[in-house]
């Protein structure tokens, strides 16, 4: 049986013969907890058990998990404190764990293979509303010569303003020394129906990005589309501290608690691929609150933005 879902192509084989959507394990064999329901599980263990479950035959299987494995001890990751973004790149979804329970999901859109989304282990530093796009040096010339209209040049970069036609969307999720990478709203939310979903320069562009929002900042997202909807460029931080890591993940649980394989976008689990690169940020030290600067929505003033990709 042909598998047609991006996240579900490569079913496991058990015993040579296709396995049912979804299934890892042999079928009796029960999961450690299931993770649906905003169970908190050790995930390293629950992963370990579902390899153990596995045929030796079912050698892509294993290899998946073992990456999968390989690159959570990598970046870090532990889903049990505070509060995670966890952006699955393999998979193109969003994952939020507060406590190490799981809150929401989203599909995303992630980098395509030349422009790939790096691992990454890092921080919100903000959410902005009604971003305007500050046009990357590298693809700008490839703007200025398709013709499209509404930009403005400020101290010699393209911009294009706040509004329906801007490709970031409603809302810019900011990310500390990410390099250029972040997550953000999209102004064509087609694209998440694809099923491949590898498809930006390298950001993540989230359906529910302001679903997002709201949970990080503790609002509703009524509250959210309410500031959204002055147009006014906003810059909030969140009340506490949200790490976001940038993963790819070959082999995770689906939202009802069975390990999903996805594909192999990159070819990072190719025989013979090097190990997947990564970069985790230390956690910044806290400002003295007399050293902080007026926020922009004290200011009503953007700050200058980093180089978008």
């Amino acid at each position: 049986m042909l598998q047609t879902r991006r996240s579900l192509v490569r079913a496991l084989a058990l015993g040579g013969a296709a396995a049912p959507l979804g299934s890892l394990l042999r079928p009796g064999v029960a999961l450690a907890q299931p993770v649906s329901g905003g169970m908190a599980v050790d995930m390293r263990d629950y992963l370990r058990r579902a390899r153990n479950a596995m045929p030796s035959a079912n050698r892509s299987g294993r290899v998946a998990v073992e990456r999968t494995l390989e690159r959570l001890d990598d970046l870090n990751v532990d889903l049990s404190v505070g509060r995670l973004i966890l952006v699955n790149i393999a998979a193109a979804q969003l994952i939020a764990y507060e406590g190490g329970r799981e809150v929401m999901r989203s599909r995303v859109i992630v980098g395509a293979r030349k422009t790939a989304t790096p691992q990454l282990a890092s921080f919100v530093t903000g959410a902005r509303y009604n971003p305007p796009w500050y046009v990357p040096a590298s693809i700008e010339p490839e703007v200025r010569a398709s013709g499209i209209s509404g930009f403005r040049v400020v101290n010699g970069r393209l911009i294009q303003p706040p509004g329906p036609n801007n490709p970031l969307g409603q809302v810019r999720i900011g990310l500390y020394d990410s390099d250029g990478i972040f997550l953000h709203g999209t102004n064509s939310p087609g694209l998440f129906a694809r099923e491949n979903r590898a498809l930006s320069h390298g950001c993540v562009r989230v359906e529910k990005v302001r679903e997002v929002t709201a949970w990080m900042l503790n609002q509703t997202p009524a509250a959210v589309q309410a500031r959204l909807a002055t147009g006014r460029t906003l810059e909030i931080t969140p009340p506490q501290d949200v790490e976001v890591v940038l993963a790819y993940l070959t082999a995770w649980p689906d939202a009802n608690g069975r390990v999903q394989l996805h594909q192999d976008p990159y070819g990072l689990d190719a025989a013979g691929a090097r190990r997947a690169p990564y970069r985790r940020v230390t956690r910044p030290v806290p400002p003295n609150p007399e050293e902080v600067q007026p926020t922009i929505e004290a200011s009503g003033m953007a700050p200058a933005e980093d180089n978008p990709l």
